[in-house]
């Protein structure tokens, strides 16, 4: 048998009592064993106490009496409920045994409210070493947990796996207390029948910060919850948020931190540089490399581009680096000293523009002003109140006269100052 359907308004809230619910489990079990029941070839059939408790729990050489009393008492609130009906009694002083009619009990699951639960998970729960009576209520319990789960479509591939209910809820539909709750937790989380994650964050409620709720499923779903209960965190939870923002910032400033270094072992500059630093520039080129051109191949296998998708890889292949300029270092060939590889989307990539990647157009810029806290000067020719002897002469009246620094620059030139590295547009610059 796969799963157990059971009526969601009865064995949850206050129609049934932890007896009647085990009583009513029984009895369900029972249906889907039986091929006259389950096939409504017959709506009667004739139940004792002690094969109820067959069905629960298997064989065992005595049944305990609380338990085979809880099964007893279930049966008579059953019949009050309306959810069965006590044909005859064939009840003696050694057995107790009933003729029911059943046509109560079959669930139209198109039209009512169930719930899932599996008949290993009854066996767990009720064979788990605790006391009878703590037993039984425990499975209500574990049945009010299941009752809570998310059955909602936007929970996708999570659907009826997991649940965010308040334990104050859940306390509700068992019937008993949230501190019995957590007690039934922390049993039911040891025999692997149930995994909740706890949360230390909170979240935002008008002006004031909540506790996030656990986030509940069966122990086997474990990784599913965690997924989930974490990227709900990261989405809505105060400290993840902080943390979060933190972390994206340290990585961008480290990686404009290596690009920048990049261009200066480009430029001749690597023997300033240590060992491990020049590792991670390589690791963060390739990484950033590999990157780009998978970006470039996703578009290139399309069968239709357009040409906005154009511009785009030429964009792409213009972030590409030379990495021929490791090479140079002995140490880097057959060096497995890679440690975790830099993970950073695409659009970091295309937003980091840094004063290596300017300099490698060093034929538009003016080099002299690099660096400088101050932008040069312009001097229009037809404005120029510069001496004669100043001015350049040239085949076209397009090229101005620029004062930078103690130096004449064309008006083709443009100056990089300081305070501007960092804002500088690279894809301005061909």
């Amino acid at each position: 048998m796969d799963k157990l359907f059971l009526k969601k308004d009865l064995v949850t809230g206050f129609n049934l009592t932890q007896d009647g619910v085990l009583a009513y489990i029984a009895l369900r079990t029972i249906m889907d064993e039986s091929i006259s029941l389950y096939n409504k070839s017959s709506e009667v059939d004739c139940v004792s106490v002690n094969r109820m408790a067959y069905t629960l729990i298997g064989s065992q050489e005595k049944y305990e009496k609380v338990f085979l009393d809880s099964l007893q008492r279930g049966i008579f609130e059953l019949q009050l409920a309306n959810v069965i009906k006590i044909l005859q009694d064939f009840s003696t002083k050694m057995s107790n045994e009933y003729l029911l009619d059943f046509s109560s009990m079959y669930l139209d699951t198109e039209k009512e409210q169930f719930v899932t639960i599996f008949p290993n998970e009854v066996h767990i729960i009720l064979s788990c070493n605790e006391i009878m009576k703590k037993k039984i209520s425990m499975l209500k319990y574990f049945v009010a947990v299941v009752s809570t789960f998310n059955w909602s479509k936007n929970m996708r591939k999570l659907q009826g796996r997991i649940g965010t209910m308040s334990m104050e809820f859940i306390a509700s539909q068992a019937d008993i207390s949230p501190r019995t709750c957590i007690r039934y937790n922390e049993i039911l989380s040891t025999i692997k029948i149930i995994y909740i994650y706890k949360s230390n964050d909170k979240v935002r409620d008008g002006d004031k910060l909540r506790q996030i709720k656990n986030c509940y499923s069966r122990y086997v779903d474990k990784g599913a919850c965690e997924e989930y209960a974490s990227n709900y965190e990261n989405w809505y939870g105060v400290q993840h948020k902080i943390s979060l923002t933190q972390k994206n910032k340290e990585q961008a400033d480290n990686n404009r931190r290596l690009a920048q270094i990049y261009n200066r072992i480009s430029d001749g500059y690597g023997d300033t540089y240590d060992k491990e630093t020049i590792r991670k520039v390589q690791k963060y080129i390739t990484n950033k490399n590999r990157t780009l051109q998978q970006e470039i191949a996703a578009k290139r296998v399309q069968e239709y581009m357009t040409a906005s998708d154009g511009r785009w890889v030429e964009k792409l292949e213009f972030q590409i680096k030379d990495e021929s300029v490791f090479e140079q270092f002995d140490f880097l060939n057959n060096d497995d000293n890679w440690g975790e590889p830099i993970d950073f989307p695409i659009e970091e990539i295309l937003d980091m523009p840094t004063e290596g990647e300017v300099q490698m157009n060093l034929p538009l810029v003016n080099i002299d002003c690099v660096g400088q806290d101050e932008p040069c000067k312009v001097v229009s020719p037809k404005n120029s109140e510069a001496p004669k002897q100043d001015i350049i002469s040239s085949k076209t009246d397009d090229i101005n006269i620029n004062e930078s620094h103690g130096r004449k620059i064309g008006y083709e030139l443009f100056c990089v100052t300081g305070k501007d590295l960092e804002f500088i547009d690279t894809d301005d610059l061909h």
